[in-house]
């Protein structure tokens, strides 16, 4: 089934909450507002081939004009590339340091539960989980997450960047985008229905590995006496297959998504350039303008394909979410000084007297 919501809505809260997102959202806008200015600064560097241009109540000479006037442009176009340089750099210390924060306290959550966790619970569980959890769990938290939901976050950005450029240069694009991102859509919630369990799967297939692991060290004097290596190898053997082939499954789902996605992307080129090629009398692109926007169209198949991608990844990530925080659910040993502390004078004696004692297994 899909993940649940509550487990995207746990990282961005402890990733530090509102004033993270608030920033995460100033810095994204910034990036994308220079990023644009210096592509938007090409197109009116283009309209200036042989007449000089005034933008924003500044005149910039023609490029005619020699190597000085292309001067201008050049110091402009630089500054706007150094203003998103600066932005993505701050944005992606942003999003780094907020999944380490998030990482921390969902992993000293785990262990302090597990540590007071009690004693029936480490008989019923098998110890390759707990060692799952702690390990395989905890890498993707500390690094795939991170690198999964910053790659999320940008690429959402294009994605919303890509569709206000093409409206804003051609309204009727919105007519072509529309039906596109339904189809993608449709894709996509079809291949999330299998996505986040194929990683389910993949993640719990390494728990029989990681159990099979520790028996097999621990007991590895038993398994000699008796003879039983072939036994406990082909054992073995059976869970890394078993393990593969979860993750081959993940890994091939992903790619059914990939092509189609590269499929319907191929549309938005075809129809941006036909639009351009038949009818640009009418609509009266000049030339800075059409070309921006075939560059965007053609950029909106990749950060489509690359939100869609990142959004499957991150998805099987935030499994890993829900897994921790289910370990971070279970029960609690009794506190033992739920009846007041003891004075330091005790004991006074060396008598020890059982009152209405009961014990039981489990």
């Amino acid at each position: 089934g899909l993940t649940q919501s509550w487990a995207w809505t746990l990282w961005f809260r402890y990733a530090g909450g509102v004033p993270f997102t608030s920033g995460l959202l100033v810095f994204f806008i910034a990036e994308k507002i220079f990023y644009f200015g210096t592509e938007l600064w090409i197109s009116y560097w283009t309209d200036a081939a042989s007449l000089p241009i005034t933008v924003l109540g500044f005149d910039f000479p023609a490029q005619t004009d020699g190597l000085g006037a292309q001067a201008y442009y050049m110091q402009v176009y630089c500054l706007l590339a150094l203003l998103a340089l600066a932005c993505a750099f701050m944005r992606t210390i942003w999003i780094v340091s907020g999944g380490i924060r998030c990482s921390r306290q969902l992993y000293l959550s785990m262990t302090k539960r597990i540590l007071h966790s009690p004693m029936v619970y480490f008989e019923t569980t098998p110890m390759g989980r707990i060692l799952n959890r702690f390990t395989y769990d905890a890498e993707i938290l500390d690094i795939t997450l991170v690198w999964s939901m910053s790659m999320l976050l940008i690429a959402s950005s294009w994605f919303l960047t890509s569709l206000v450029v093409m409206v804003s240069i051609l309204p009727w694009m919105f007519l072509v985008l529309l039906p596109v991102s339904v189809l993608y859509l449709m894709i996509h919630h079809h291949y999330r229905k299998s996505g986040a369990d194929l990683q389910r799967l993949d993640a719990m297939s390494r728990s029989p590995l990681q159990t099979m692991l520790a028996e097999g060290i621990e007991g590895s004097a038993t398994i000699r006496t008796f003879k039983k290596e072939g036994a406990f190898m082909n054992r073995f053997q059976h869970f890394a297959d078993q393990s593969t082939a979860a993750q081959m499954n993940f890994l091939g789902a992903q790619r059914w998504l990939g092509v189609r996605v590269e499929l319907l992307g191929a549309m938005i080129v075809f129809s941006a350039s036909l639009a351009v090629i038949i009818f640009n009398e009418r609509f009266g692109l000049g030339a800075g303008l059409a070309a921006l926007l075939i560059r965007w169209s053609s950029g909106f198949t990749i950060s489509l394909s690359f939100l869609l991608d990142n959004f499957a990844e991150a998805e099987g990530s935030v499994t890993a979410i829900e897994r921790i925080q289910k370990m971070s659910e279970i029960e609690q040993e009794q506190n033992f000084d739920r009846n007041g502390t003891v004075p330091d004078s005790w004991p006074l004696k060396g008598d020890l007297e059982f009152s209405d004692v009961k014990m039981r297994y489990r």
